[in-house]
């Protein structure tokens, strides 16, 4: 702020009032001596106005008494001095009482412009101190940090030796005064300064200072609490964005029928991601033998012992497992039993543990441990539950899904037994009357006298028919259920049908060794299929058949050279092998470009519950 020049040259303290009187008596002393040559040199003049310096500087610096003093002793001096009768106190002149009067109003007036000039510099200065003070605590991240700044300047502003700002209640000692910082009833700090100021600076610092900067402190207090909220904000609504991200991927995977080790591991693996490394992650089931076995884990290098083990003793599972509500423990120091051991070794201090329920039944539990020395914080249970709501429902989808496939499954086994059964009562019933009527009908042409020419040739294309009907229902048997696949497998089974193929067939088959046979037959019905539409629709000069066994299944690969364009959709064959090949758990896709040709993949799994029912009902046959 912009001050005069007189306020330039007044301090808002006046110095001390012992150094002012020495100051005034020499100024008189002084002004007193420089009369004599004056009253030569001014002799028109009153030679006594020269004792207005030393009223003037009296009033200016030290107030108006001082500079009234100053005035009756210069007017005393200037009396006793040089006045007639000299060295007498009495004076002769009425005009020197004026003049007394004047050096009077000179002090006074004087004295009220200097404090006024003096009040101006202490409200400039205060201005200053004010809005530095403000610049300061209210553009500060860190308040504290800012404090030991904003102290040295008010001793710089104040010309005090330090100031000390405490964010706490704090006393005066012998060394400093305790002047507290209030923010109406609340006490925010304590302003200790020496306790050797002047009792006008106190004063200055008990009004103006300490209001001023007990508010801009409050406003800095309540500007750092702002900030630490919107930082908090932040931080959950960051936390709650990728808490809702890692949730959607889980649902995503859920949604798509995600094989229930990948939602386990997404969810391990989500949730050690969002509480940070030092924090470990695993989903445990509950057998029926009262033990917990770890499905997913971010816990490297457990052992199979550590994967599956009991109950006994203190511990999260065992509590849910009791309870089926949220758990947590906070310490394992005196946990008994191996799961409070194996926390130990692993060095986990605390552990919250949340239910996974299963279309009403207790499947297991999601668990976070931490090996902080501090418990785990106490949103943990909630951001735990929400994962494993998502588990539960990967769980009853899995189980769903198992259920369909293994429904779908079952209906193929058993449709394809039928046929089995159907090939061998033709084979063995019908196939061997007819054999037995061609044996008669032979025999009673041979037995034929010379003569019946013509009875013979009727008998003869009576056999023949005979035989080319037997051929066709030994076709349709072999359609039904080909006797060559049941004898000796896939490869024999796709040899023979290339032969019998209008259209040449390369077949290149790798490590098919026997394999269930609802597989078998459905990897023959899907080449089947692709060869006779090859040779009815594709126009194909050549037909490639791939067949390879490799991590736990069939891999089928039929492709033509022919016009391509075919489409999956308008006929029932290829929509009968697809729902063939996925009821056994396994998918087929068809790629057909027009010009391009066609080419059928398909993967069977070869060890899906299809195959599991197939060996069971094997086994039970078997039995029987």
């Amino acid at each position: 702020m912009h001050v005069g020049s007189l306020a330039r040259l007044v301090r808002p303290a006046p110095p001390p009032l012992g150094l002012g009187i020495a100051v005034a008596a020499a100024l008189i002393v002084v002004e007193t001596l420089l009369v004599y040559p004056l009253q030569r040199i001014m002799a028109p003049l009153d030679p006594g106005i020269i004792y207005i310096v030393g009223v003037l500087v009296a009033s200016v610096v030290w107030g108006m008494w001082l500079g009234m003093a100053t005035a009756v002793v210069s007017t005393l001096a200037f009396v006793f001095f040089h006045v007639q009768p000299i060295n007498s106190i009495v004076a002769a002149d009425i005009r020197q009482v004026v003049g007394l009067a004047v050096l009077l109003l000179v002090a006074v007036a004087m004295s009220a412009v200097a404090d006024l000039s003096r009040l101006r510099t202490v409200e400039a200065e205060d201005a200053d101190l004010s809005a530095e003070m403000a610049r300061l605590l209210l553009h500060a991240d860190d308040l504290p940090a800012v404090l030991p700044a904003v102290a040295q300047r008010v001793a710089q502003s104040l010309e005090l030796p330090d100031a000390v700002i405490d964010l706490a209640v704090v006393s005066g000692d012998d060394r400093h005064s305790a002047l507290p910082l209030w923010a109406g009833t609340a006490r925010l700090g304590t302003l200790r300064v020496p306790v050797d100021v002047p009792e006008r600076t106190m004063q200055r610092l008990r009004e103006r200072t300490v209001p001023s900067l007990a508010s801009l402190l409050h406003a800095g207090c309540e500007r750092a609490a702002v900030l630490d909220s919107l930082e908090a904000s932040r931080e959950r609504l960051g936390r709650l964005a990728a808490e809702q991200a890692a949730l959607g991927r889980v649902a995503s995977l859920v949604a798509h029928n995600g094989r229930p080790a990948e939602v386990f591991d997404a969810i391990t693996s989500e949730l050690h991601g969002l509480l940070g490394e030092q924090f470990s992650t695993w989903l445990c089931r509950f057998e029926n033998d009262a033990t917990a076995s770890t499905v997913s884990t971010s816990l490297p290098g457990l052992t199979p012992d550590q994967m599956r083990m009991p109950f006994e003793g203190d511990n999260v599972p065992a509590l849910v497992w009791d309870t089926g509500r949220v758990a947590r423990m906070d310490s394992f120091e005196a946990a008994a039993g191996p799961i409070g051991a194996l926390a130990r070794e692993l060095g986990v201090r605390s552990v919250v543990g949340a239910p996974i329920v299963v279309e009403g039944r207790l499947w297991g539990a999601a668990a976070v441990g931490s090996t902080r020395p501090e418990p785990l914080p106490p949103d943990t249970e909630a951001r735990v539950t929400a994962f494993v709501a998502l588990a539960a429902t990967a769980i009853a989808n899995a189980d769903t899904q198992a259920e369909l496939v293994a429904s779908r499954a079952r209906l193929v086994a058993a449709a394809d037994q039928a046929r089995q059964r159907i090939e061998r009562d033709l084979h063995d019933g019908a196939l061997q009357h007819f054999f037995a009527v061609a044996l008669q009908f032979g025999a009673v042409q041979a037995s034929l006298p010379p003569g019946l020419e013509q009875t013979k040739e009727e008998l003869s294309r009576a056999l023949r028919g005979l035989n080319s009907a037997v051929d066709d229902l030994r076709e349709i048997s072999q359609g039904i259920h080909p006797t060559l696949l049941a004898a000796g497998g896939l490869p024999p089974a796709l040899k023979a049908l290339a032969r019998r193929s209008p259209v040449p067939v390369e077949v290149d088959l790798h490590a098919c060794p026997r394999m269930p046979p609802v597989v078998e037959v459905a990897a023959y019905h899907v080449v089947s299929e692709a060869l006779t539409n090859a040779a009815r629709h594709a126009n194909a000069s050549v037909v490639q058949v791939q067949a390879a066994t490799r991590d736990l299944a069939l891999h089928l690969s039929v492709r033509d050279d022919g016009v391509g364009g075919a489409d999956p959709h308008r006929g029932t064959g290829l929509t009968a092998l697809q729902d063939r090949v996925e009821a056994l758990g396994g998918h087929l896709t068809i790629t057909s470009p027009v010009g391009d040709g066609t080419q059928l993949l398909a993967t069977i799994p070869t060890t899906s519950a299809a195959c599991a029912h197939e060996r069971d009902s094997g086994s039970a046959a078997t039995a029987r």
